[in-house]
């Protein structure tokens, strides 16, 4: 298959009129390297952010169009799996295609997709970037079995989630399939399929530890694999040195991450005791 037509395929599977392949490593970087937002224009984070919030797409719609802009959409943590972004009112969807790829990308791939003719205008003519037929492979192959695997992240994320809530020392807890998070019921109208691969926690203050000394203390914490794999995968959402703790469920037995997360919270609790 050719790139032009693993474009068109991927541009057919998410309801888009085309679709164009860049490499970039995040979203941000390949729309500022291709110029390709103007005055009015929107970009927002479907899911993301501190707390993992959720956007309200229908209202940023209204907004961007009332200026004459268009309203771009980040849907990389849901992906195209768990949010239809134009449904809501985006103009253009981007993903990057990480967990697409299953993490076997040589370098990281941001897909842009437009649904109106204006949108069109703007994206249709760019030259893709000439991805690496390796590249090419790794994603062609990850869509063909994408929505089970991304069902299982988004299954296993809400075990995660819903062990970490129930764990009394942790002073928060964000993931939009809980009830507690402050944007649970625009998740459930603008999200499918669940809620998202993503989980975010903060370690208490009294502690004294970092979001990277209880990394560490995890075996399970997957930094040796590339993002988008199917290993669980820790990250420190604010810094090594911050006190949150993000978690990207992958396709492994969420009961042995879930136990993991607890020996390390138990070790950092009482680390005098063997």
């Amino acid at each position: 298959m050719t790139q032009q037509e693993l474009e068109a395929r991927y541009a057919q599977i998410v309801c888009a009129r085309a679709a164009v392949f860049a490499y970039g490593d995040r979203v941000e970087d390949v729309l500022a390297r291709l110029g390709l937002m103007a005055e009015g224009d929107r970009l927002v984070d479907m899911v993301g952010g501190a707390g993992l919030r959720v956007a309200d797409v229908r209202a940023e719609a209204r907004e961007a169009h009332e200026r004459g802009g268009l309203l771009w959409a980040d849907i990389t943590v849901p992906s195209h799996f768990g949010c239809p972004a134009f449904e809501l009112g985006a103009d253009v969807q981007c993903e990057a295609l990480d967990r697409v790829a299953e993490g076997r990308l040589g370098r990281k791939v941001v897909a842009l997709s437009v649904h109106g003719a204006r949108a069109a205008e703007r994206v249709e003519s760019l030259p893709s970037d000439a991805l690496a037929q390796a590249d090419l492979r790794a994603i062609a192959r990850g869509l063909d079995d994408a929505p089970s695997r991304m069902q299982r992240h988004f299954d296993n994320a809400r075990a995660l989630a819903e062990y970490l809530a129930c764990c009394d020392c942790l002073p928060r807890v964000d993931y939009p399939g809980l009830i507690t998070h402050p944007d649970h019921s625009l998740a459930e109208r603008a999200l499918r399929h669940g809620f998202g691969p993503a989980v975010d926690f903060e370690l208490p203050e009294g502690w004294g530890v970092t979001a990277g000394d209880y990394i560490e203390r995890c075996r399970l914490n997957g930094r040796d694999c590339k993002a988008g794999g199917p290993r669980t995968r820790l990250h420190a959402r604010d810094g090594w040195q911050g006190g949150a703790v993000r978690i990207f469920a992958g396709l492994d037995d969420p009961l042995a991450i879930a136990a993991d997360l607890d020996r390390a919270m138990r070790l950092l609790r009482n680390p005098t005791r063997p």
